[in-house]
């Protein structure tokens, strides 16, 4: 399992690969300030044994100088390599951000019916920010302080083997805290990253339910669940800090060993002449400068673990197949739809349309209709190629849909739901979705032939707030519909278009769909029955199946399945 996680993250520190030349740079220059920080104490030691004790004040100087001139180059070094890794960082944060947003946009709609978008939001946001924490943070981090590691123990052996070996008998305590504490450490880690997700995804859906939510007086119970969802986010972030309280104690505990072993020890060979003052002194320094490191270590082993399980998730989604696609490019369709034995479900075993068989002549307008639940939409979403039949085929113009070019085949679809999306930005924007080449002059003919422009006298500069929201729902459905109509699809579709829209504004939409059905193949989801009175087909759906078929004439005489809704829906 775990060499799965840092196989995960290895395929995201791909991402760096073009940046190889900077890093390379940045690399030197952390050995460099490395060293610097390494030889300090020694030059400390060489100053005092040498020039103070000898009372060399002119040797002195020269030594600050030189000091002062290796300071001042390293932390310009410092300076250059953090806005290298800071570039090279940010840079690769921004290609795999796109590559996942990318990907996210060519799932099919199964991902999204079971990832919430909380879920979703965090992966691109707080998962993202892991990595950006390790690339910028965590590898310069271990790869300065391993160096700082190893040249402290090699200097430190090279003045002083015993000094040395007192200050390295520390390590086994170090060592236990470290291997005793890290699987704990690592379990916390993961589990404020699920709680984090969970909170954003109960967040998401409240915040988008606000409305629902005040109309039932419900804020009570939705803040409640909130509260649960926060309350577990904060104890698991408690758990892991009571872990993290044990650990830096004990690293203080064993560098006030040392540091006591140190100064006694060096102390007493310094007085019995074995070793020099400045020996000493520089041993307290490279006593403090050991442990910074294993710190730092410390700090960036955990962003090491959040950026592995950041990577973990990030990884699933990229690895998530893409809505399958083939490789027929479909001319301009005429318009023939055949769907052949479909049988289709969301979910194994519990089917939702079974052997659909249907027929449309291009041209034709298509009528289903029946119950909640009786597959009407489910027709609607396979053919959009939402999703793909479990059996059975679907053509258009004899093409089967699934082979078809997924990009081609759907610029040649309209679609209009029941509950139109619009997104934040101008109408112009939102109606170029089905046209980005349309012009102004063909946009205002859009929204005049449904209608809108002459009743509202919209412009094309207005700014929809999120969602449109500051449109009526009448008028975010004709928007839509005018969106559509500009894609000048080969086959329509209207999912319940015209269900919340008033008598005039669906006069308007009929006179519309009286010009611009012909010629096209359109397939219409209707509860008010009045509005498919005119349909070269009716299609009434029950549990799945088929139940009927004909015209409104045929249907009414039959005095079966649609007589029966249509006296309901008139009663």
């Amino acid at each position: 399992m775990a060499h799965n996680r840092n196989q995960n993250l290895k395929k995201l520190l791909r991402y760096l690969r073009p940046y190889y030349s900077l890093l390379s740079i940045a690399i030197v220059l952390m050995i460099f300030s490395a060293s610097v920080d390494i030889l300090m104490p020694k030059l400390l030691q060489n100053a005092i044994d040498n020039n103070i004790a000898k009372g060399d004040i002119k040797g002195l100087m020269s030594y600050v100088g030189l000091i002062a001139l290796v300071v001042v180059v390293s932390t310009i070094a410092v300076a250059i390599r953090m806005r290298l890794v800071t570039q090279v960082g940010q840079k690769a944060i921004k290609n795999i951000r796109t590559d996942l947003f990318s990907h996210i946009q060519q799932l099919p709609a199964a991902f999204f019916d079971k990832m919430p978008v909380g879920k979703i939001m965090t992966r691109l946001t707080s998962d993202v920010d892991s990595l950006a924490r390790l690339f910028e943070a965590g590898i310069v981090s271990m790869i300065v302080d391993s160096v700082m590691l190893v040249g402290i123990i090699v200097v430190m052996f090279y003045m002083n083997v015993k000094l040395a070996f007192l200050l390295l008998s520390v390590m086994p305590i170090l060592i236990y805290v470290t291997f005793f504490l890290r699987p704990i450490i690592l379990d916390t880690e993961d589990r404020i990253r699920e709680e984090t997700s969970k909170l954003n995804a109960s967040s998401q859906e409240i915040i988008s339910g606000v409305r629902v939510i005040q109309a039932f007086n419900a804020e009570e119970y939705f803040s409640k669940r909130f509260d649960t969802a926060n309350k577990e986010l904060r104890d698991s972030s408690l758990r892991s800090l009571n872990v993290w309280s044990y650990y830096w104690p004990l690293v203080d505990i064993a560098y006030y060993i040392a540091l006591a072993l140190v100064i006694y020890v060096g102390g007493k060979m310094a007085y019995e002449g074995i070793i020099s003052v400045g020996t000493v002194l520089a041993f307290i320094l490279y006593a403090g400068r050991f442990f910074h490191p294993l710190r730092s270590l410390a700090q960036a082993s955990r962003i090491i673990q959040k950026a592995i399980t950041g990577a973990d998730r990030i990884v699933a989604i990229l690895e998530t197949p893409k809505e399958p696609t083939g490789d027929i490019n479909l001319p301009l369709i005429k318009g023939e739809v055949n769907f052949e034995a479909v049988n289709f479900s969301y979910d194994p075993g519990e089917p939702v349309l079974t052997d659909f068989n249907l027929k449309a002549s291009p041209g034709e307008m298509i009528a289903l209709v029946g119950h909640t639940g009786a597959g009407k939409t489910s027709v609607i979403n396979l053919l959009c190629r939402f999703y793909e039949p479990d059996s059975g085929r679907i053509l258009v113009d004899g093409v089967d849909i699934t082979k078809t070019n997924l990009a081609g085949y759907r610029s040649q679809v309209g679609l209009v739901l029941q509950d139109p999306f619009l997104f934040s930005g101008s109408l112009r924007e939102n109606l170029q979705r089905g046209k980005p080449t349309a012009t102004d002059e063909e946009m205002e003919k859009a929204l005049q032939i449904v209608g809108l422009k002459e009743e509202n006298g919209l412009s094309l500069d207005l700014l929809l707030t999120e969602r449109g929201q500051n449109l009526s729902f009448g008028q975010r459905q004709l928007v839509s519909f005018a969106r559509a109509l500009l894609a000048d699809p080969r086959i329509l579709i209207l999912d319940e278009a015209t269900a919340h829209v008033d008598t005039i504004t669906e006069h308007h939409i009929h006179q519309a769909l009286n010009v611009l059905l012909k010629g096209r193949t359109s397939f219409v989801i209707a509860h008010r029955l009045s509005t498919i009175r005119e349909a070269d087909q009716i299609v009434v759906l029950g549990q799945g199946r088929i139940l009927e078929t004909g015209t409104h004439q045929e249907l009414v005489a039959a005095e079966k399945e649609y007589f029966t809704l249509l006296q309901a829906a008139t009663n």
